[in-house]
């Protein structure tokens, strides 16, 4: 994967810094990867936010939607980072609120 080629957004969250890598064809989230320095439980948590994403609506409302749905499914626990700081540097990345 090449990031360059991605909408990049940050964001620093009470848990860690949230980077979002993601590329937007026709207001659909085609493809998005997370880095940072945040913690998350189970261990496959970010990868499944990452799915629960792809073809989400890039806008903060389907955004935050998909990220707080994955969460209570996947019963994800992320000490000091919320949905909201998901949504927060997605937004970044696309120039949204």
């Amino acid at each position: 994967m090449v990031l360059e080629d991605f909408l990049k957004g940050i964001h620093k969250s009470k848990g860690g810094v949230i980077r979002s890598f993601l590329k937007v064809d026709g207001g659909t989230i085609t493809d998005i990867t997370f880095s940072g320095d945040f913690f998350m439980f189970p261990e496959d948590a970010i990868d499944s936010i990452e799915e629960g994403l792809k073809g989400t609506a890039a806008n903060n409302e389907a955004v935050l939607s998909a990220v707080e749905q994955v969460y209570g499914s996947k019963q994800i626990q992320s000490p000091g980072t919320t949905p909201e700081d998901f949504t927060i540097s997605i937004m970044q990345a696309v120039g949204g609120e």
